[in-house]
């Protein structure tokens, strides 16, 4: 019995598919009970932002999309683009395809390097 025990586990261990994961960091998500993820929580996460300036562009552009300025559509297809043109960091690319999509249509979007933090810390 323990062989035929050991048999099938062996059997199902070679057929098993290897399990594969990547880990991206701790997601921000809300604390809403719904659970979906708005849409700066979106794009945070899946255009990898990490640095503050990052994040403060994007919070520039969803105040854009809330003042009717920019299409919030256009913005989520600017995202899937900046995804398909480098899954691993696809910042520069929605940057860059938001600086033209908003330029053709009147908007000023400043760059991310002015949303950079310029605080100067004191000393105590």
């Amino acid at each position: 019995m323990r062989s035929f025990t050991a048999l099938v586990v062996a059997i199902t261990m070679s057929f098993s598919v290897p399990a594969a994961a990547q880990i991206t960091g701790p997601r921000v998500l809300s604390a809403e009970q719904d659970r979906l993820a708005t849409l700066q929580e979106q794009l945070v996460n899946r255009l990898r932002a990490t640095r503050n300036d990052q994040k403060g562009y994007l919070s520039h552009v969803i105040r854009l999309v809330r003042q009717g300025k920019v299409d919030r559509g256009l913005v989520i297809a600017l995202e899937r683009y900046a995804l398909r043109r480098n899954p691993s960091y696809p910042f520069p690319f929605f940057e860059r395809a938001m600086k033209y999509e908003c330029g053709k249509r009147g908007v000023s979007l400043p760059p991310v390097k002015q949303f950079a933090n310029t605080r100067i810390l004191s000393r105590d």
